[in-house]
């Protein structure tokens, strides 16, 4: 069994209220001891469902570590009906939470009213005054901060690029045809007038006193033919560069989202009890002014 100065301590240590499958129910809060005896016998809990804290009785609990586990499961805690925290529970107050815990039949109802007004259980000392303050609690939301379109445009920009192009050009190699092989001097024509083969396929020209008639036509066909003023039409051609586009693929991009942790200081303004204690001359004394003795 749980003594007083054990609630005590884990109340200022400031311990929690489990239940009986070990869940947390809340930070302890005040502790009703028997009138009679003592004994610890009810704890309040601040469950947050509502304004008030409940009621749980402390007969089976245990202590874990620096909480307080109950022998009642969580609903039976949150549904426990709400009492006047004046530091007392009448006669009826605590049948009404027995019997919501199952501890006392439903049909033991009291019927003088003058019992009802007794206290049962009281806090731990009829000298105790609970202060209270604020606290800063600090926590973390996720809210939209920015939204992202990931859209592609088209940018023009100009390319220099070099490219070799090659043209034909017209260039003029004169021969002399007495340096060409198997050409006669004179016709052209391939033939010798008496000419003696020598050695290597060369002939060698040999005049003679008499031409014969078509030797004669030879010659006069070529003059003429070379003072007729023939033309010759040679095509050139050249190379143009020539631009052209392609759509290439060149890169694939991913996006990732990547957490940032950093560190922020929240500050603000909480307010908390000073408890003072006033002392008074006795009476019968002049008045004089209270005078605080604590801080």
């Amino acid at each position: 069994m749980i003594t007083q100065e054990q609630m005590k301590e884990l109340i200022s240590a400031g311990g929690n209220v489990l239940s009986a499958d070990g869940q947390i129910l809340g930070p302890l809060g005040r502790l009703y001891v028997d009138d009679a005896t003592g004994r610890p016998t009810w704890v309040t809990v601040d469950t947050g469902a509502s304004a008030a804290e409940s009621f749980v009785p402390l007969d089976g609990a245990t202590t874990s570590g620096g909480d307080v586990q109950v022998a009642y499961p969580r609903e039976s805690v949150l549904a426990a009906p709400g009492m006047s925290q004046d530091g007392h529970l009448s006669q009826a107050e605590e049948k009404h939470l027995l019997r919501h815990y199952g501890l006392l039949p439903g049909v033991d109802e009291v019927s003088d009213d003058r019992s009802d007004e007794h206290a049962t259980s009281r806090l731990e000392s009829d000298h105790v005054m609970i202060r209270s303050e604020e606290q800063l609690r600090a926590g973390t939301e996720i809210r939209e901060t920015e939204r992202v379109r990931l859209v592609k445009r088209i940018v023009t920009e100009e390319v220099t690029i070099t490219v070799p192009v090659r043209r034909e050009e017209l260039s003029i190699e004169r021969v002399p045809l007495d340096d060409v092989p198997g050409h006669r001097n004179g016709n052209g024509n391939g033939h010798t007038n008496g000419a003696a083969s020598t050695g290597g396929g060369s002939y060698t020209y040999v005049e003679r006193d008499e031409d014969t008639a078509a030797d004669r036509d030879d010659l006069y066909a070529a003059v003429g033919s070379a003072f007729s003023g023939d033309e010759v039409t040679i095509v050139l051609y050249q190379e143009r560069p020539v631009v052209q586009t392609e759509i290439v693929a060149v890169e694939r991009i991913h996006v990732l989202k990547e957490i940032i942790t950093h560190e922020e200081t929240l500050s603000g303004e909480v307010r908390k009890e000073v408890i003072e204690a006033e002392s008074f001359d006795a009476p019968g004394r002049a008045a004089a002014a209270p005078r605080r003795t604590g801080g």
